[in-house]
């Protein structure tokens, strides 16, 4: 459960810093002329927190130890993803305005963007074991 609260946590501060430079990023493009309105920003920022919870609480599948890494990462980035797109679509991500397209490209790049961030968690804890085993070897010599 500890594992669970604290990926909950990175999760949601990891989609809050992602917020965070999409809009300073948005802000820029549209020469700080970025408007929102009808409380879309408050959408947003709730949206913001879901989709973190929808990626961090479905961690607790890497605890399992009997289920192969492939099963738990389809596991924990689909339900993650899912979560991430009708996020996305009911806040106003996704520009559905602009055509099918436009829709596509952008759901792709948000799941781009999650297995990129997944892959540089993976790839951490993966040094992270085999730096522990390392030392584990040098202790049983």
């Amino acid at each position: 459960m500890n594992n669970v609260l604290k990926n909950t946590i990175y999760s949601i501060g990891n989609a809050a810093i992602i917020f965070c430079i999409v809009g300073v990023v948005n802000d820029i493009a549209f020469n700080g002329n970025f408007h929102l309105e009808d409380y879309s920003f408050t959408k947003m920022a709730i949206g913001t927190l879901i989709i973190g919870l929808g990626f961090g609480l479905p961690s607790f599948v890497y605890d399992k130890d009997d289920m192969p890494i492939a099963i738990q990462t389809l596991t924990h980035m689909g339900i993650g993803c899912v979560v991430m797109t009708i996020t996305a679509f009911v806040v106003g991500w996704i520009p559905t305005d602009k055509g099918i397209g436009a829709a596509l490209i952008t759901i792709a790049g948000e799941i781009a963007v999650a297995f990129i961030i997944w892959l540089f968690f993976y790839i951490h804890q993966k040094n992270l074991a085999k730096e522990m085993n390392r030392r584990i070897e040098e202790i049983s010599k």
